[in-house]
């Protein structure tokens, strides 16, 4: 006798299904970690709205190209100078402070560039200002998420903040042309008002997380490790926290200088971030020179931003656990293309295309690049690390006026062709550091890239069971 035929109902319901595995899903990440994706991207809608038409802003208040560049690379030297001391002091003083003092920074900024006029000399200072967002808040942002997040969900926590980072991207060059056509300084306004209601927020509703400035009772609770490893990592940030004077100080700062794997994936970041910096400073300046029109500028901006939002967290979380040497370096080949494309390709549906490309490689690179710090460095030194990490913003600091120079003498293609070789001497760098991290991951008894032994496997490489229908 054939048995009866089971229900159907869950077919129907499969919506629900659905949605129901997608708030488990959600639900499975700390609340803080919800809060910091929250505070990104309101603070990235803000910077959004202004910072890709800084330079046509400049440019229509009379600033020379070649003043330009040197004008927007102050705030990368910003996050060069005071990118380890940020790390340093989100390590001592706590992630909150040193989120707040970034985004307030930031603000301040964009109130004096609605008012600045063509004062050279003041528009760096005010773009140095800007800088302190990445310099200060985005390393405290990144230690804070690696915080809350054990290690086998970062890459998945780094995706959600990375994709409400890319929906302010999408979302802020809309209203942000919108603003620039009427009224420009009305955008820097409001870009300094959101930021500064960023800080508020952070103060009233982030919790700390700082190994160094959180009791043991909070980091017993917040972590998943077994008792002793929670005592060890608890002693190791109590000394971070205390570590900007005396002998575990200096030992600490040895050992980062001596760590030649980090060093040499800094140079290759600094070659990408260069590249990649140049879609929001001299893209726009190529079009108008070649009579592009500005809104397929916006569209670019936004099909970046859409790629971005709806393939990074797929992505990342296949990616998850998966070396790191293939994904960083062949996408920056992607990188390239797009770039090849932007400098010679006039059609509109060919220069979406392109940014599609450079999109793809965006966030196929993406998925493993952000776990590259957090898998690499000591708890201890991770805010030391995410600040140190800054220097590879000195890329942006030597494109920008490079880029300003070099237009001015051959004209937006041969900026654009710079933007693809940076992209593949960086692709070149990140395979070779990150092959070195992923060789001390599979074999753990041998060094790893930053001079120190793990024993007893890696835990960065194991997989967590996920609950049944996240």
């Amino acid at each position: 006798m054939p048995e009866p035929r089971r229900s159907t109902a869950l077919e129907p319901s499969s919506p629900s299904r659905l949605l129901s595995r997608g708030k488990a899903y959600l639900a499975s990440f700390p609340r803080p970690v919800w809060y910091l994706i929250a505070a990104t991207f309101v603070e990235s809608c803000g910077r959004f709205m202004v910072i890709p038409y800084l330079s046509l802003y400049m440019r229509d208040v009379g600033v020379g190209l070649g003043t330009l560049g040197l004008v927007l690379g102050a705030a990368p030297v910003a996050n060069v100078v005071f990118g380890a001391w940020g790390g340093q002091l989100s390590d001592r003083w706590g992630r909150k402070p040193v989120q707040i003092l970034g985004v307030a920074a930031s603000g301040l900024s964009m109130f004096g560039f609605a008012f600045a006029g063509p004062r050279p000399v003041l528009l760096a200072v005010l773009n140095f200002m800007n800088g302190m967002t990445r310099t200060f808040y985005r390393p405290a942002t990144g230690a804070a998420l690696s915080d809350h997040c054990p290690p086998e969900r970062r890459s998945e926590a780094f995706a959600l903040n990375r994709i409400a980072l890319n929906a302010a991207f999408g979302l802020g060059p809309v209203a942000g042309v919108a603003l620039f056509q009427a009224s420009p300084r009305t955008g820097f306004i409001l870009g300094g008002l959101l930021n500064l209601a960023v800080g508020l927020y952070i103060a009233l509703v982030v919790p700390e997380s700082a190994p160094g400035r959180i009791g043991p009772a909070a980091r017993d609770v917040r972590s998943d490790e077994p008792a002793d490893a929670r005592v060890a990592q608890g002693a190791a940030g109590d000394r971070a926290g205390h570590s900007g004077d005396g002998t575990s100080g200096r030992n600490a700062w040895a050992e980062i200088v001596r760590d030649a794997g980090f060093w040499v994936w800094t140079a290759g970041m600094t070659l990408v971030w260069g590249a990649y910096d140049l879609i929001q400073s001299f893209l726009p300046l190529h079009f108008r020179e070649n009579g592009t029109d500005l809104w397929i500028y916006g569209a670019i901006l936004s099909m970046n931003a859409f790629i971005c939002v709806t393939v990074q967290l797929p992505l990342s979380r296949r990616l998850r656990v998966s070396p790191i040497a293939p994904a960083a370096a062949w996408s920056k080949a992607a990188f390239a293309a797009g770039f090849l494309g932007f400098a010679f390709l006039r059609s509109p549906a060919l220069l979406l295309a392109s940014m599609l490309i450079l999109s793809l490689g965006e966030v196929w690179g993406s998925a493993v690049q952000v776990r590259y710090i957090p898998e690499h460095a000591r708890p201890a030194l991770l805010g030391r690390y995410m600040g140190l990490s800054m220097v590879s913003e000195l890329g942006r600091g030597i494109a920008a006026p490079a880029a300003g120079f070099l237009m001015g003498a051959a004209g937006g293609e041969a900026v654009f062709l710079m933007a693809a070789a940076f992209s593949v001497g960086g692709g070149a760098l990140l395979h070779v550091a990150g092959k070195a991290q992923d060789d001390a991951a599979r074999f753990p008894g041998r060094p790893r890239p930053n001079g120190s032994r793990r024993a007893g496997g890696s835990r960065t490489r194991t997989r967590r069971k996920t609950p049944r229908g996240v």
